[in-house]
């Protein structure tokens, strides 16, 4: 860790910038800091490269701050944040006096997330943290900390940042994003029952090809098929945690017959679910009952 002495123009008595030099581990493994700051900038601010670290999280304290791209062009008031690849040509600037922290990081396979983050941002590389304050706190907490001798671990510090992303995603739950959640709850409490594409699109107040496009969009799967893997993935934890039989599980976890949850199973898992069983079950002398717990994630 080493107090730099920034070069960039604008900079404002006050302002701090600190590297980091990541180990092996962390570069091969983990979300990792390269460059860190708490700077307060003038109208001459204005940062303008083909390539740099790769991707920056700032959070704008006061001021405004405008930025260009990937093509689009952006800006971030107080209360805002902005998500931007710095491996790519871009360029950012205050308008006026301005108050920014930020975060030059990388991490193994960010990318796609940060694509994710993005999209469900309606392209956009700006996000409102005005209200999440939690956000604010942690982001301050860790710039703030690469100007100490206590440096977080390496492995902290990646959660802290993969948490960072956590926050920023959920400071844009948007009403589409409530509305498909909304819906994955349901499913989740209510997968060993029938339940139809109908029925969710009513529940969530939208017509059947509205609320399809939607679930694929906010998943990656269509509802059908979230419906049918969880009914999958909560009947693993039956066929190694408890001694029921393949009917007993096949109508606990929704289907209408065993036939067809074997047909599914076999498609999902490319085995059927006795040979699953035979393979992976825990059952001891206190074999657990059926619906004595459910895990439905994937």
């Amino acid at each position: 860790m080493l107090n730099n002495k920034s070069f960039a123009p604008g900079l404002l008595a006050g302002s701090k910038e600190y590297s980091y030099h990541a180990t092996k581990v962390a570069k091969e493994l983990l979300m990792y800091v390269e460059f860190t700051g708490h700077q307060y900038v003038s109208p001459e601010y204005v940062l303008m490269r083909s390539h740099y670290c790769h991707y920056l999280l700032m959070h704008v304290i006061s001021g405004h701050i405008v930025y260009e791209t990937d093509g689009c062009s952006g800006e971030a008031r107080s209360g805002q944040a902005i998500l931007m690849e710095t491996q790519i040509t871009h360029v950012y600037g205050s308008i006026g006096n301005s108050e920014i922290s930020w975060i030059h990081f990388n991490g193994t396979h960010f990318h796609d997330l940060m694509e994710y983050m993005i999209s469900a941002n309606n392209g956009s590389h700006t996000f409102d943290v005005s209200s999440n304050q939690e956000f604010v706190t942690k982001m301050n907490d860790l710039v703030q900390s690469y100007g100490t001798s206590n440096l977080y671990p390496e492995i902290i510090v990646s959660a802290r940042l993969t948490e960072l992303m956590g926050l920023l995603l959920g400071s844009q739950s948007s009403s589409s994003m409530e509305i498909i959640q909304s819906s994955i709850r349901y499913i989740k409490s209510h997968y060993s029952e029938p339940i139809t594409l109908n029925q969710l699109a009513r529940q969530a107040g939208l017509s059947v090809s509205r609320f399809s496009s939607l679930f694929k969009k906010e998943t990656g799967y269509a509802p059908y098929q979230y419906i049918l893997f969880t009914r999958l993935h909560a009947s693993r934890q039956l066929l190694t945690g408890t001694v029921s039989s393949i009917n007993e599980i096949a109508a606990y976890v929704g289907f209408s017959d065993a036939s067809s949850y074997i047909a599914a199973f076999r498609k999902k898992y490319s085995c059927t679910p006795l040979q699953y069983r035979a393979r992976n079950s825990t059952c001891g002398e206190h074999a657990l009952s059926i619906g004595s717990g459910r895990d439905t994630g994937f």
